[in-house]
């Protein structure tokens, strides 16, 4: 996939340039090729020329315009659908539960076979989107919807004879979108700057890893806690912690001293928030181990304190992200559907588990009232969204003339 968006990009150089960037002082500065407009300090670019439209512009794949515009993040769904599932799950709220159990289950195939038919029909569609830093972080929801389904799986006690499967599929796609994602967007020669290439989605990274932790854990738990598998938890939950860091100062620097407008507070900066829960709860499950051997169980004493960290920074988001999203809200007004709001719904769903079971495994009855109250956010958010979607598959957008 890297070699086909660099491929690609040389292509695009050689045809488009020379370009022109819209400057912040009002004048149009001529820029002589793609390394200089994205060096230069005084260039704010609203439409990037290399972005997925130009690759989309000149393709001769012929299909229907919603199959190649898919977005590739729809696996949120799963995630969303599932996570929220488990929540009612472990809360007790079984008529909530398994309908919800149902249709993540039944999301779940019926999005692989729109992934494959997409690569199929439109696979420069699928490589434009996979080299792109605004969508190219989302197909890592793939990674992270099969770590939701195993939660679904331990939690409702069914179909455990597919973690092992589950697992490995998992690792090996990580190990292909990851490093293939990061090589194509590093080796690019011409790249957006902080504003227009760094979104809520890239901390997927996080989340896909952390996932990788939560199967491990399902599989050491249902193995007789097999030292290699609680190895490869502790090493995948403690790898998305580092991706968390490093991420976050970015994010943190873009949000502070950078401009940014409503539209751009997008509902995949949720994932803030939603990134470190799903740590937590790594984290936990982790602290659920019991029966761990001698080797183990001294690399398994930091967990505790750690996962502390991680909840209270989840925490630390939802007051803030509540007060940014009243703001978009109002000064943006009234919208409709997107499939990135399904990345808002995750978050919510997924601290509302993380918080019960951290407060389980470390006998802390007194945070369950804040589980209670998340859950039913996230049962409200998810309402809305599948509302959404709903009426958008019925009534979908007719394509503008031209």
């Amino acid at each position: 996939m890297a070699v086909f968006a660099v491929v690609g990009d040389l292509r695009r150089l050689r045809l488009n340039a020379p370009w022109k960037a819209e400057a912040r002082g009002g004048r149009l500065p001529f820029v002589h090729d793609a390394w200089r407009l994205c060096c230069a300090p005084d260039a704010c670019v609203r439409r990037l020329p290399w972005d997925r439209t130009m690759a989309l512009g000149s393709t001769a794949e012929a299909g229907p315009a919603w199959l190649r515009d898919f977005f590739p993040g729809y696996f949120a769904l799963v995630m969303g659908t599932g996570i929220v599932a488990v929540a009612a799950r472990l809360l007790h709220y079984e008529a909530l539960s398994w309908p919800l159990f149902a249709i993540a289950l039944a999301a779940y195939p019926v999005l692989w076979a729109i992934l494959l038919a997409r690569l199929a029909l439109f696979p420069q569609a699928v490589m434009a989107d996979f080299a792109s830093h605004e969508r190219g972080p989302t197909f890592l929801t793939i990674v992270a919807a099969n770590g939701v389904l195993g939660s679904q799986f331990g939690a409702f006690h069914m179909l455990a004879g597919l973690l092992p499967l589950l697992f490995w599929s998992s690792v090996a796609l990580w190990a292909a979108l990851v490093y293939g994602f990061l090589s194509a967007v590093t080796v690019r020669i011409a790249k957006p700057d902080l504003e227009h290439g760094l979104n809520g989605a890239w901390l997927l990274l996080v989340v896909a890893t952390e996932s990788l932790s939560l199967l491990s854990s399902l599989l050491a738990e249902r193995s007789g806690v097999a030292p290699p598998l609680v190895f490869a938890s502790l090493a995948f939950y403690l790898l998305g912690s580092m991706l968390y860091v490093l991420l976050s100062a970015l994010i943190f620097f873009r949000w502070i001293f950078r401009p940014m407008h409503p539209a751009e507070m997008g509902a995949p900066w949720w994932i803030n928030m939603g990134a470190v829960a799903i740590a937590t709860l790594a984290g936990a499950q982790l602290m659920a181990l019991t029966g761990t051997d001698a080797a183990s169980a001294p690399l398994l004493r930091f967990v505790p304190p750690f996962t502390v960290l991680l909840w209270v920074t989840s925490t630390f988001w939802i007051p803030l992200l509540v007060i940014l999203f009243v703001w978009k809200e109002m000064q943006r007004g009234p919208h409709g559907y997107d499939p990135g709001l399904w990345s808002a719904v995750f978050p919510l769903g997924m601290y509302a588990a993380a918080t019960h079971e951290y407060a389980r495994v470390a006998h802390l009855p007194f945070l369950e009232p804040i589980s209670q109250a998340l859950f039913w956010a996230a049962l409200f958010a998810w309402v809305l969204t599948f509302i959404g979607m709903c009426v958008r598959l019925l009534h979908p957008r007719r394509p503008s003339p031209g």
